[in-house]
């Protein structure tokens, strides 16, 4: 059972690997806002958020988990060689004392790891999601800028150009 939980979070893992990859990819600028409106359009932000508050709570518990694991494992060797305890060999251990506690202690360790990549790796995403729409939001308030001043721009060339044109006509009329 621990197994299929830690290749869970494993997979899990692996996920959010590729997840970050195609987020961080460099594209060009319309296809990375066409994208993320399209998302954004989709409401994903709210319909995962509840999912993902549960994946977060079950990452926290299982760095937890494996914390207290890792220090029962160094508890029970530290006490070992206080007491001068040296396990006998078995074919179990590959006839090398320790091995299987060594074996433990390493599977601990590895799963605090899996445990707390894949914790950051869920804040990370969420950083880089709030970017990117924050990013595509400034770049069409950009643009709704840029074209408001190019409208006005104009608005006063033409203006510009009427007012110029009737102070001609008014020039021609008083020659």
């Amino acid at each position: 059972m621990a197994s299929l939980v830690w290749q869970t979070v494993f997979a899990f893992l692996v996920c959010e690997l590729l997840l970050t990859l195609v987020l961080v990819v460099p594209v060009p600028r319309k296809v990375r806002n066409f994208i993320a409106r399209e998302c954004f359009q989709l409401n994903l932000g709210e319909r995962l958020k509840t999912p993902i508050l549960f994946i977060g709570v079950a990452l926290v518990l299982a760095l937890v988990e494996s914390y207290f694991t890792h220090q029962r494992i160094l508890a029970r060797l530290s006490e070992e060689v206080e007491a001068g305890f040296v396990p006998p060999a078995s074919h179990h251990d590959g006839f090398y004392p320790g091995l299987h506690d060594k074996e433990r202690k390493y599977k601990s360790e590895r799963n605090m790891y899996l445990a707390g990549f894949a914790l950051t790796l869920l804040f990370v995403i969420g950083r880089i999601t709030a970017l990117l729409q924050e990013s595509v939001e400034l770049h069409e308030e950009m643009d709704r800028v840029e074209k408001d001043v190019a409208s006005n721009t104009s608005d006063k060339t033409t203006k510009n150009a009427s007012s110029q044109s009737v102070k001609q006509e008014e020039d021609k009329k008083a020659n």
